[in-house]
């Protein structure tokens, strides 16, 4: 697994996945008909941890520009 997945691109991911999760799982109860949206945050989440998605490499796209060498 190559990194395809630059610092801006990995935050915003992690910011959304977290908010998304935490926008479905507000006051404590889960809403009816919420699974996707679970889905995406982790996915979101998941992704930006690895620094790889799997959809970003079926496109040949990367976020990762030449002088990106954080982590």
């Amino acid at each position: 697994m190559q990194r395809n997945i630059g610092t801006i691109d990995l935050v915003v991911r992690a910011v959304l996945g977290i908010a998304l999760i935490g926008y479905l799982a507000k006051d404590g109860a889960l809403m009816p008909g919420s699974d996707l949206g679970l889905l995406v945050g982790a996915y979101l989440i998941v992704t930006g941890i690895f620094s790889f998605d799997p959809i970003y490499q079926m496109l040949r796209l990367s976020t990762c520009g030449p002088l990106d060498r954080s982590i």
